[in-house]
């Protein structure tokens, strides 16, 4: 496999402010004045053994760049690469005839980095990503994303990792590593999830995991949009619906590892009398084999008009919620223990409604679990015939992806060109 490494947050622990002068080439480079992230020199020797091949990726000057590949790491380097930006790193790939040969399979490749840049980088190269967390970040850089919570989550990582044991095993076992949901589809079992939020009050707390990505643009093969769309289809089959919820069972059997958490409802959030096709959670739900107390803790109200997927934004959908979707009365939840499965976490809002709900009743710490959570969009194959950036179209019937240069009748400046996607 040949890995694409960041150099900065990644193996050097250089991400503050002071080596600047040093990354922008202005001042000198000196070896013994850059400190290494501990075990990044073991960690490049290792997978090197093993047959693969690390290439440092990096937005930093020559200088600094090549000097410490050379000297420290022995492996090569692309530098100034101006990332998210693909062009240098992919005229280096295409200029090596053997790393274009492979760049055929995109899954000989793996952009491993600490930043959102890095991940962005891999998703338009349509290759899987690590995002690493290495180190503790002193300050909040806005361009890097530096110490910043959710957009390095929300650019859709397919992987994360705190030590680089972490990402030798990712390495080592690419599909046995993904999230829950998307391994299901691999044919792998996983209990892999995505730690969106984590939030403690007086010794409790609400934590909201995500089981697969649900991406809008350019990103690897094992993203699931197309998974998410099948939800609504009214031909799903049974096969489909069966391997949603293995996903949940896997996962909550992680949970059920933790015996300091006892947990005293599981439940769902239900689906409007009007969704199409009917109790698309309720027959998820049912299908979830788990040894938590299985109950239904909402329901919509009669009168509801309207639907959550056209609020206009994060308020917006938080009042729909709290409108017309209510917690069961006459069910006891104080100082309760609930998990709740949904289908989608896009901005939250029904996630905190009802984390707020719960915690009106007395709940005690909730676990909120999305199949699938929408990652940030990332478009950048521009149309052949008019230049327009073109959108990554799914088909709801069968789940194929396309591009498509969108038409104005369906919200577009486009030409209306469209082609067939490779290497889903």
């Amino acid at each position: 496999m040949i890995i694409l490494i960041d150099l900065d947050g990644t193996l050097t622990d250089t991400a503050h402010e002071k080596f600047k002068p040093f990354k922008d080439g202005k001042q000198q480079t000196v070896l013994s004045d850059i400190p290494l992230i501990q075990g990044a020199k073991e960690f490049i020797a290792d997978i090197q053994v093993k047959g693969h091949k690390p290439i440092i990726i990096s937005d930093s000057h020559p200088d600094y760049v090549n000097l410490i590949a050379k000297e420290i790491f022995k492996i090569p380097a692309v530098s100034l690469t101006d990332k998210p930006n693909i062009e240098r790193t992919a005229n280096y790939i295409q200029s090596n005839q053997d790393l274009k040969d492979l760049f055929a399979n995109k899954d000989n490749f793996i952009m491993v980095g600490d930043s959102w840049l890095d991940i962005e980088l891999g998703r338009r190269l349509n290759i899987t990503t690590v995002l690493t967390k290495f180190y503790v970040a002193t300050s909040i850089e806005e361009r890097d994303g530096i110490g910043q919570e959710l957009k390095p989550i929300k650019i859709g990582a397919t992987y994360y990792a705190k030590t680089f044991e972490a990402v030798s095993q990712i390495i080592s076992n690419p599909k046995k590593s993904l999230l829950a949901l998307e391994a299901i589809f691999q044919g792998e079992t996983s209990d892999s999830m995505v730690r969106f939020i984590t939030r403690y009050s007086n010794g409790n707390f609400i934590a909201f995991r995500c089981l697969a990505r649900q991406e809008d643009g350019e990103c690897d093969r094992f993203a699931r949009a197309d998974k998410y769309y099948q939800i609504d289809n009214p031909a799903r089959s049974q096969e489909f619906i069966s391997k949603l919820a293995q996903s949940i069972t896997k996962y909550l059997e992680r949970v059920e590892k933790y015996p300091q958490y006892k947990w005293d409802y599981l439940t769902y959030v239900s689906d409007k009398k009007t969704t199409t096709p009917p109790n698309k959670m309720k027959e998820i739900f049912e299908l979830v084999n788990s040894s938590f107390n299985k109950i239904k803790l909402f329901e919509w109200s009669e009168d509801v008009e309207g639907s959550l997927r056209n609020q206009p934004n994060y308020q917006t959908r938080r009042d729909f919620i709290s409108k017309y979707l209510k917690t069961i009365e006459g069910i006891d939840l104080e100082n309760k223990s609930i998990i709740v499965i949904d289908d989608q976490f896009t901005s939250s809002a029904t996630a905190q409604e009802i984390a707020q709900q719960l915690r009106n009743r007395g709940a005690k710490n909730i676990l909120f679990i999305a199949l699938f959570y929408l990652i940030l969009p990332i478009e950048s194959k521009v149309c052949p015939k008019c230049g327009k950036i073109l959108k990554i179209k799914i088909k709801k019937i069968d789940g194929t992806k396309f591009y498509s240069c969108l038409l104005p009748k369906y919200r577009g400046d486009g030409c209306g060109y469209t082609e067939n996607m490779t290497n889903q």
